[in-house]
């Protein structure tokens, strides 16, 4: 898509959603919450464009080799929701554009705002642990935009979907280039990321390093990796994910290693909440 058709593409986006459906909220990622944000599932659809390196694909997601995967438009009849139609996540199914590769790869670390945020995180209730991998040079591949389709529903409870064209039943989905003014862009998944957590100034280990981080889709339609972290003592946590295959240029929270290859992040949780373990 050249810079003048996405610009058109864009605009033409935001006026749909604008007459569609006001203050319609965009499923973000990655999220992340005690509890209430978009569930993280592979059962999802790819919906924003996803670069693997490591040797390793994401199960269900179909890429190219080098170059991106042919945009899959959705398949199915749309469904009316806040009065228009929309292709609907887990009914329907479409893919973004995606690709393996063995080339380097840099990208910048966004933590689940419930980490970086005012969230109180307490002992005993179910912490959300998600980190996402931001392409960070120029890349721009096609995509779908999916929105939550419930506002006055907890996001874990909501649907969500990606808007079909001209908001009839015949409609294709409106794809769009990522990155994009809505600033959502390209993700990233390291097929070999590890994780640990530790407890600080101590030496026990909630997770051991070197555990595979598990990825995930979420209701967003973005990779993350995902992880339910419940833990028995108040105090500081400290997160540590390595990336073996992608270099690090940045982070919105906590600290980037000295290789570039691993993010951290101190998390504060405090007493409260039920009774659980380690």
């Amino acid at each position: 898509m050249d810079r003048r058709s996405f610009a058109a593409a864009s605009l033409t986006f935001a006026l749909i959603v604008g007459l569609a459906a006001p203050g319609l909220i965009l499923a973000k990622g990655p999220g992340g919450g005690g509890g209430g944000k978009p569930p993280s599932e592979l059962a999802n659809n790819l919906s924003v464009p996803v670069i693997m390196v490591g040797g390793g694909a994401l199960t269900g997601v179909t890429p190219g080799t080098g170059l991106p995967s042919d945009l899959i438009a959705p398949t199915g009849t749309p469904q009316p929701w806040l009065g228009a139609f929309y292709y609907v996540q887990r009914v329907h199914k479409w893919q973004a554009q995606a690709y393996t590769t063995t080339a380097a790869v840099s990208a910048t670390a966004g933590w689940g705002d419930n980490l970086t945020g005012d969230a109180k995180l307490k002992v005993g209730s179910p912490i959300r642990v998600e980190l996402g991998l931001f392409e960070s040079t120029t890349v721009a591949m096609d995509g779908y935009i999916v929105v939550k389709l419930e506002p006055e529903k907890l996001d874990r409870d909501s649907a969500y979907g990606t808007l079909a064209a001209s908001g009839d039943l015949n409609a294709a989905a409106f794809p769009i280039s990522f990155p994009n003014p809505e600033k959502l862009g390209v993700r990233v998944y390291d097929s070999g990321a590890t994780f640990s957590i530790q407890k600080v100034g101590a030496t026990v280990y909630v997770v051991q390093p070197g555990t595979p981080a598990k990825a995930e889709i979420n209701a967003g339609g973005a990779v993350i990796y995902g992880y339910s972290l419940r833990v028995s003592a108040a105090g500081e946590y400290l997160i540590t994910y390595v990336t073996p295959n992608v270099t690090l240029t940045g982070t919105d929270g906590g600290t980037i290693g000295s290789d570039s290859k691993s993010v951290s992040l101190v998390i504060t949780v405090v007493a409260g909440g039920g009774g659980g373990k380690p």
